[in-house]
């Protein structure tokens, strides 16, 4: 069905079909909108895509391209990040398509155009966010293919949560709390590192390094000892829990601790009942997610990240691109805030 049998239909002229099915249809009455609209349900009429893209000159599509990598860490999808990304593509009559590549294949010269041309897309919202391959960069640069990098800190083209202030903020909101003895908790396994912790600093990801000097900006501001449990080493599995209630006996243990991810705070909320310690009563804990999550029926507060804002950043950013695909842009760090309520409260005097 083309728009020739709606004309035909209706008895109108080919080019007022096409404007009204278009983007010229507001300079036709509502009647004739209508009329147009009506014939084109009855008639089954799907526009076609090919050709509209070669009027427009775009496809109307962005390619999210992943890692098939056995690090699934490199390719991480945190909730909201879709939403965002979708959400905006929609205000600009844009759909999404997702691409998973190999390591080797995203290191390939002609990979990416590739990615492009059989995908239909106008450009690539590279969700890879670290130890990425020199060959991808280089290979995005040599075809000056329209691209954006999620959650990654590079020197130009990415749109990545700003760790660093948001951990600073976060420590220093616990210190107008009160508290004084501030904890930093992030147990990095060996599994996935060979070699020493100093050798692999530089594989890890950006915020392991940004949230921890962030955290120390502030303690250190407000003239407080840092504890960053730990940053020094990794620490196996079958230690982290003697490590977890280490930190929480004694004395001097935090009343306030800080965690990376949702991932050591389960062990950490297990460890606070058994030796008794009540959350917020006696530890307040606070974690780094996308937003705040129950352990233990304890709703734990978050740095909540901003992912459906960075999502929506990357593609405005990749529309820019796509315009002017010579030019470059700076950096987009995206500001975030703490969400204090169930398990943050002042210390105990």
């Amino acid at each position: 069905m083309t728009i020739k049998d709606i004309a035909r239909h209706t008895g109108l002229s080919i080019p007022t079909i096409g404007n009204v099915l278009g983007q010229s249809g507001g300079r036709y009455s509502a009647q004739t909108r209508a009329r147009v609209i009506k014939a084109a349900q009855e008639l089954g009429y799907r526009p076609n895509a090919s050709a509209r893209a070669m009027r427009r000159g775009r496809i109307g599509c962005a390619a999210l391209v992943l890692s098939r990598s056995h690090q699934q860490t490199h390719s991480y999808i945190p909730a909201g990040l879709l939403d965002g990304i979708d959400d905006e593509l929609s205000l600009h009559d844009m759909h999404l398509t997702i691409s998973r590549l190999s390591d080797e294949e995203l290191s390939e010269a002609n990979c990416l155009p590739k990615v492009l041309r059989e995908f239909m897309a106008d450009g690539m919202i590279v969700n890879y966010t670290h130890e990425i391959p020199p060959a991808m960069l280089d290979a995005i640069h040599a075809h000056r293919t329209p691209a954006v990098w999620l959650n990654a800190k590079l020197a130009e083209d990415c749109v990545y949560p700003d760790d660093f202030a948001a951990a600073q903020s976060a420590t220093t909101r616990l210190i107008e709390l009160g508290h004084r003895r501030i904890a930093l908790l992030h147990l990095i396994s060996p599994r996935v590192y060979s070699g020493s912790f100093e050798a692999n600093r530089a594989r890890m990801h950006y915020s392991v390094m940004d949230r921890a000097d962030g955290y120390r900006a502030a303690m250190a501001a407000a003239g407080l000892a840092s504890l960053v449990a730990h940053h020094d080493r990794f620490v196996d599995e079958d230690e982290q829990i003697p490590v977890c209630r280490a930190l929480l006996s004694g004395v001097d243990r935090p009343t306030a601790v800080l965690v990376y991810s949702e991932n050591d705070v389960s062990l950490l909320m297990a460890i606070a009942a058994e030796l008794r310690l009540a959350v917020p009563r006696d530890l307040s804990v606070l974690m780094f997610s996308a937003a705040e999550q129950w352990f233990a029926g304890q709703l734990v507060s978050a740095v909540a990240l901003p992912t459906a804002e960075i999502g929506r950043r990357a593609v405005r950013m990749l529309l820019r691109k796509a315009k002017s695909p010579e030019e470059t842009w700076p950096p987009e760090p995206v500001p975030y805030e703490a969400v204090l309520r169930g398990s943050v409260a002042p210390p105990l005097a």
